[in-house]
């Protein structure tokens, strides 16, 4: 019985030792701090934003561009949405205005004469606020 617990106090005693040896964390406890010349910016977010863009097939085939515009800023504003699409060399652009609640979201849409099926297998798209 006590050769048995020999045993096992000599196990426990060789896997200690075994495991005091694993490597530990490296690399600095907290983050570098910022040059004191050039702190860091955080880029700023817009307040009024296309916060969703996709694309769709009409019922007859065209190209129809969807998305939702959101407003964070403190008061309603009235943006403009400018969409381009370009296929095949060819360039189509489409406006359209929105209001925005205070922090809210409104959507927009808006369909181009050119094929659905032309626009996906090449087409480019862009949306932005101007």
């Amino acid at each position: 019985m006590e050769r048995r617990r020999l045993l096992g106090l000599v196990a426990v005693g060789l896997s200690s030792g075994c495991l005091s040896g694993l490597p530990g964390t490296t690399g600095p406890r907290n983050p570098p701090e910022a040059p004191a010349d050039k702190p860091r910016e955080t880029p700023e977010v817009p307040p009024v934003r296309i916060s969703t863009v996709d694309f769709e097939s009409t019922d007859d085939g065209r190209v129809r561009v969807f998305g939702e515009v959101v407003n964070d800023a403190g008061s309603e504003r009235v943006a403009t949405v400018e969409v381009r699409i370009e296929v095949d060399d060819e360039e189509s652009v489409k406006t359209k205005k929105v209001t925005v609640a205070s922090g809210g979201k409104t959507a927009f849409e808006t369909e181009f004469d050119v094929s659905y099926d032309a626009f996906k297998n090449g087409g480019e798209l862009n949306a932005s606020l101007v």
